[in-house]
């Protein structure tokens, strides 16, 4: 074939149950002629080799390579990204499946928006092994967020099947293996970071949610650990002004109110990282606000380490934190929460933190998505506002109707 616009990468160890349908499901593609499909068998024990190479057979877009020895998704993304020859690139787990659609709607949001490196869309969240879009049986799905560089350093908003320019990866760099679980989420927010994203806000994907994957439920401990160290090293490495874009150049009233804004999501949003708020709200502090404004920071970061101190056990130091707060409606919450015993006063959540009010951070929480109308233009809805650790709708999903679901409309 001709050089494929998308090259959709399959990783596959012990998963021959699913390939047949992975396969099926890419083939099925109404973009399919301009799709490749790179398979990387990593080792497998079962037989995934025969059945790549009957498909082979009778369709020439599909590419194959297994390992000498057992590899990790990192290693074997990082293959089939060296050999894809698509000018976009996605991830296609075997369990997962594919709106028809799917291909065309993700492509024509890059073809059309070159300010975009990423796009990634809803899910509907299966729980039947190898059902198909046509026949899921899914009740819930994935409403992930619109993007902002702080939302995507709150929590994990691209899931598992966005697409993404290939050449993004010059910036990017590669897979990493330091995540044995969320390498994926790791290099979304890699390839977010070099390029832009944005959120196509229409149900495309069909997420397989069983307890005995690499990501599932019953191996819960290790995926959030790993999810947190992923968010935990980007947290601490991006600049200031990725965040919260003109933080460093408005002032240093800006700068704090920036340095709020990420201890605030380190604290409240769904992967905690107490530690990095503390070590915000204290870069907040040493910045040279002017001397009206210092009281301000001040108080700010009184309340808000209280809160903090509080949840830590450390009741003494919580208590002297929230003496220099000034008197009114949060300060009194949260000294009433403090009187509560430890196991009711559990939870950041139930503590309320102050925000410093700024046009900077206004801005930086402005997005909107897109849709995809029936003629394959596509349309960006209207601006919002959205609070970085709000928008988190948990690991469940949503409702979802099937017969409610209309493609090129917002899901």
């Amino acid at each position: 074939m001709n050089a494929p616009l998308i090259t959709a990468m399959v990783s596959t160890y012990a998963s021959e149950r699913y390939l047949r349908g992975c396969l099926d499901d890419l083939l099925a593609q109404t973009l399919r002629d301009q799709i490749e499909i790179v398979v990387i068998d990593a080792c497998s024990p079962e037989r995934e080799g025969e059945i790549v190479r009957a498909y082979q057979q009778q369709h020439g877009n599909i590419r194959y390579l297994r390992t000498e020895v057992r590899e990790g998704t990192s290693a074997a993304f990082s293959r089939a990204t060296g050999m894809a020859r698509g000018r976009y690139l996605t991830t296609a787990n075997t369990d997962d499946r594919h709106h028809p659609e799917f291909c065309a709607r993700m492509a024509a949001v890059l073809t059309q928006c070159p300010q975009f490196g990423l796009v990634y869309a809803d899910a509907a969240i299966g729980s039947v092994d190898n059902e198909t879009w046509q026949n899921t049986t899914a009740t819930q799905r994935f409403a992930w967020p619109h993007y902002t560089p702080a939302t995507a350093l709150s929590c994990c908003l691209f899931g598992a099947q966005p697409m993404w320019r290939r050449d993004v990866h010059a910036v990017a760099g590669d897979w990493s293996a330091q995540h044995p679980i969320a390498n994926d989420h790791d290099m979304f927010v890699r390839l977010a970071r070099a390029s832009g994203a944005v959120h196509l806000n229409e149900v495309l994907g069909l997420f397989l949610q069983r307890p005995n994957s690499n990501a599932g439920s019953g191996n819960h401990a290790a995926v959030v650990a790993d999810a947190c160290a992923v968010l935990q090293t980007h947290r601490r490495s991006w600049a200031l002004d990725e965040i919260v874009p003109g933080a460093t150049s408005e002032g240093p009233l800006a700068e704090a109110a920036a340095w709020f804004e990420l201890g605030n999501l380190c604290a409240l949003g769904p992967y905690t990282d107490a530690a990095a708020a503390l070590d915000c709200y204290r870069a907040a502090v040493d910045r040279p606000v002017q001397h009206g404004d210092r009281a301000l920071v001040q108080a700010a970061f009184a309340n808000n380490s209280g809160c903090i101190l509080a949840c830590a056990g450390m009741a003494d130091a919580a208590k002297r934190a929230f003496a220099a707060c000034a008197p009114g409606p949060m300060r009194d919450h949260n000294v009433a929460r403090l009187a509560q015993p430890a196991s009711r006063r559990a939870g950041l959540r139930q503590f309320r933190f102050v925000e410093i009010e700024h046009p900077v951070v206004a801005a930086s929480r402005r997005t909107r998505g897109v849709t995809v109308a029936s003629n394959g233009q596509v349309d960006f809805g209207d601006e919002h506002m959205q609070v970085p650790w709000d928008v988190f709708v948990g690991p469940n999903g949503v409702p979802w109707q099937r017969a409610a679901e209309v493609v090129g409309a917002s899901a």
